[in-house]
């Protein structure tokens, strides 16, 4: 059975992943904005990918631990 630190440690390693992929999808929708490429499918796809990162994020947000 797993130790409760090796647990937490995958744990905060996949809440850490979450967290970087929405950094990254916020920058790439930023640089698609100031081309101008708003009504393009990845556009589109990736601000889907946003919400639903921020919808997973924001438990964490509201108790402190982000």
């Amino acid at each position: 059975m797993m130790e409760e630190s090796e647990r937490l440690a995958r744990f905060e390693a996949v809440l850490a992943d979450w967290a970087a992929e929405w950094e990254s999808v916020t920058a790439t929708l930023e640089a698609l904005r100031a081309q101008g490429k708003t009504r393009t499918a990845t556009y589109q796809q990736l601000t889907a990918r946003k919400l639903t990162l921020k919808s997973m994020l924001a438990p964490f947000e509201e108790r402190g631990l982000l």
